[in-house]
């Protein structure tokens, strides 16, 4: 059964208006789920709600009990714009678990764990993707090693290189400072 507080949270973020003027916000976290758990998800949500001052404390935690909850949901996935699954796509199997994380990463200030079989790839070009552990996807803007470092430091640690990664993409039109010589 679905946590009630996970879902009245993702009601709220389902009734708020996605902003229009800033970038679809979304971070994906890559890596073998035994190494972490829908735990670290929750910690870089509650991290960006109290540190992005742009996000308005939106960021939703899509742990994988609620994208299954979704997925299953035909209402739900209505309200979240996805057209009907074909008959050879059910909605708790691989291909509705990726189109569901497309469409939650589409409305964006979200944050969840790769879950989308080898080969396949989600349709979020602008996403944030974290890596933990050494067999992290290569092509993340950040791996962690979490032998290396306090368990409870890396959702700061996501939290902040991501917020620095999307304040450099939103300014990437002015100049680069250069060093005083």
């Amino acid at each position: 059964m679905i946590a009630t507080h996970s879902f009245l949270k993702f009601n709220q973020w389902l009734l708020t208006a996605p902003t229009q003027s800033a970038p679809v916000r979304t971070v994906i976290l890559h890596g073998d789920p035994a190494i972490f758990s829908d735990r670290l998800i929750e910690d870089v949500a509650v991290y960006l709600n109290e540190y992005d001052d742009e996000g308005g404390g939106r960021w939703l935690a899509a742990t994988s009990e609620l994208v299954l909850k979704v997925s299953e949901n035909r209402d739900l996935r209505q309200l979240l714009g996805m057209a009907e699954n074909c008959p050879n796509c059910p909605p708790s199997g691989p291909c509705g678990i990726r189109k569901t994380l497309t469409a939650l990463g589409q409305r964006g200030h979200v944050i969840f764990r790769a879950a989308v079989p080898p080969g396949k790839n989600l349709e979020l070009p602008n996403a944030f993707h974290a890596g933990i552990g050494s067999g992290s996807v290569a092509k993340c803007h950040l791996i962690l090693n979490p032998d290396l470092m306090a368990p409870g430091s890396i959702a700061n640690i996501i939290g902040d290189v991501f917020l620095e990664w999307l304040h450099r993409n939103l300014h990437r039109t002015e100049p680069a400072l250069r060093p005083v010589e």
